[in-house]
């Protein structure tokens, strides 16, 4: 919620642009609509689109988790599927509702499903062959990003399916080398994620009036992002991460 008005404030002080009551209520209340300005479906806070995507999927698997884990992956693969086939056979237009919620994204959350019924089998892989799923990963997202028009689920779903497979078997060695500072960006990167958008938009008129090289401009940007989202993990998120956990221990203790 901070972020969004947060994101209100800076495209009225840095853009120019106004936003409606409207478009912040959806915003907030995860209501996907198309943005006039941008011609995306998408919330004031342009990233907050995958959010909208989380929901559908939460409620998804809020109501099959009754079944057997195997038999939801199944139920909520038959669901995407036939969203995905709807846009097929239908062919909404781009900047649409339907269109967004029938894209074939949706399957990377059924990745992410078998990943996490897969992680006790993971962690007990060899590390080289962690560090090989990585490594090949990596590689191959940057060949077909670069090399092939592909569609967004060969070109990056599949390297991220084996990244995260490759980095959960290697979790044990990480926490036993990884530098703390790591650690430390790796719990504020959802942060990053929610406020990078905000500083870009800050940033950006400085940097376009700055005589400064690309490249002293990228490493400048990016420690303004990390800065940032660091200082957002510290004073938002983990306070009410903090909050919420309290609530649900005191609700479970009633209960």
């Amino acid at each position: 919620m901070g972020q969004t008005f947060l994101m209100v404030a800076a495209l009225w002080l840095f853009a120019g642009r106004g936003v409606s009551f409207e478009q912040i209520t959806n915003s907030l209340l995860f209501v996907p609509y198309l943005d006039t300005a941008t011609g995306y479906v998408q919330p004031v806070l342009g990233v907050g689109w995958t959010l909208n995507l989380e929901i559908l999927f939460y409620i998804l698997f809020a109501a099959t988790m009754g079944f057997g884990a195997l038999t939801q992956m199944a139920t909520i693969g038959v669901v995407f599927a036939i969203a995905v086939a709807a846009r097929i056979i239908f062919k909404p237009a781009a900047d649409t509702v339907l269109f967004f919620y029938t894209t074939p994204i949706l399957f990377e959350f059924l990745a992410g499903m078998a990943v996490g019924h897969l992680v006790g089998r993971l962690v007990r892989l060899p590390a080289f062959l962690g560090a090989s799923a990585v490594g090949f990963a990596i590689v191959s997202t940057l060949v077909m990003v670069l090399g092939f028009n592909l569609p967004r689920t060969l070109a990056q779903g599949i390297p991220a399916l084996i990244l995260v497979a490759g980095c959960i078997s290697l979790e044990s060695y990480f926490r036993l080398f990884a530098p703390r500072v790591l650690a430390r960006l790796g719990d504020a990167s959802y942060s990053l994620y929610l406020t990078h958008p905000i500083v870009l938009l800050a940033i950006a008129p400085v940097v376009a009036t700055a005589n400064v090289s690309p490249w002293l401009a990228s490493i400048a940007i990016v420690t303004a992002c990390i800065a940032v989202s660091l200082a957002s993990y510290s004073f938002i998120e983990r306070p009410l991460l903090a909050m919420s956990r309290m609530s649900l221990s005191a609700y479970q203790v009633k209960a």
